[in-house]
């Protein structure tokens, strides 16, 4: 109870829902529309609380020992991953989580009971493992929404659900909420899917209707829209490029601040104009605590008002074969 509890709605189009351990409890965009009423959300909620409440969260991650490259690297070139370096690895961990049968029995509970306490209505518990099932059919056998993906036999847990539904005294629900009405007039409105203004992709070609730009990332690299930056990585994942937004001030300035990192090694700066666009670009190698050392090419470019930062980086030894790409 004297946890600093808070409820987030992250702008992801992708079915999910986690807890972290401390009592932050995330829905994404993505899940909204297909939960019926405000005690189908609470549903969801309970049983994020009560991984917490039962420290899952927190028991799972002290298992998990995470490497990335990306993380590794962005946290030494850009200030804003390394202030939040820390945060970001324990929320990788959460959203790899997978808890045991146990765990998400035990999960399940704790939120059927969190429900009753707060007069929800937990005869629309089952809805929500039923609707997270027909959106894995959906999906053709594709990607299963990371909430279910995690959460195993969906099916079987609503028939729990029901169970503890129907061991209730037949009046006890009587006045439950359900509050349907409300709730889809709160998600009135709300972009289904990718948000477009947001930014998409056309195959490898990256195209923000909003910002009027568009970048060309190499074919057949993995590509990936996310709110900080637009990332790709190799075939090989030992290489990255990201495009995100750098600051207000002209390029040369920001070139100049970014040399300045720590454990920053950065070649001879160059002015340059990319389709009428005043850049500053430079080759850099960069090493991380461990003593680990990273390569690559840094630009800034102004564009529309704001300067924009492209960066590519691979480990050292490699940097020779990836210097054509992230020049081009």
């Amino acid at each position: 109870a004297g946890l600093p509890w808070s409820f987030e709605v992250i702008d992801d189009p992708e079915v999910n829902a986690f807890a972290a351990p401390g009592g932050k409890i995330f829905v994404t965009r993505g899940i909204l529309p297909f939960l019926g009423s405000e005690a189908e959300l609470t549903g969801v909620l309970g049983h994020e609380i009560g991984h917490v409440t039962a420290r899952h969260s927190a028991r799972q991650i002290t298992r998990q020992q995470l490497t990335n490259v990306g993380l590794a690297a962005g946290s030494m070139l850009s200030s804003d991953v390394a202030k939040a370096a820390g945060g970001i690895q324990a929320g990788l961990g959460v959203l790899f989580l997978s808890y045991s049968r146990g765990d998400e029995s035990q999960a399940d509970e704790l939120g059927f009971r969190y429900m009753r306490r707060q007069h929800f209505d937990v005869r629309e518990m089952p809805k929500v493992f039923k609707a997270l099932s027909r959106v894995e059919q959906l999906s053709g056998g594709g990607k299963v929404p990371t909430w279910q993906s995690s959460h195993p036999d969906p099916d079987a847990r609503a028939a729990s659900a029901e169970a503890r539904v129907a061991a209730l005294p037949t009046d006890s629900l009587r006045g439950a909420v359900v509050n349907r009405d409300a709730y889809l007039r709160a998600i009135d409105g709300l972009v289904f899917g990718p948000n477009p203004r947001q930014g998409y992709f056309e195959q490898n070609v990256f195209l923000h209707p909003e910002l009027k730009f568009r970048i060309d990332f190499p074919p057949g690299w993995q590509t990936e829209n996310r709110a900080e930056a637009v990332v790709a990585g190799s075939p090989n994942q030992d290489a990255t490029m990201e495009l995100s937004v750098g600051g207000q001030e002209p390029p040369d300035a920001q070139l100049q601040q970014w040399s300045q990192r720590p454990g920053m090694k950065i070649g001879s700066s160059q002015r340059v104009t990319v389709n009428g666009n005043a850049a500053s670009t430079a080759e850099f190698q960069a090493q991380d605590e461990q003593g680990k050392t990273f390569a690559g090419r840094v630009m800034f470019l102004n564009h529309g008002g704001a300067t924009y930062r492209l960066l590519g980086y691979t480990m050292g030894n490699r940097s020779a074969g990836y210097a054509g790409v992230f020049n081009s």
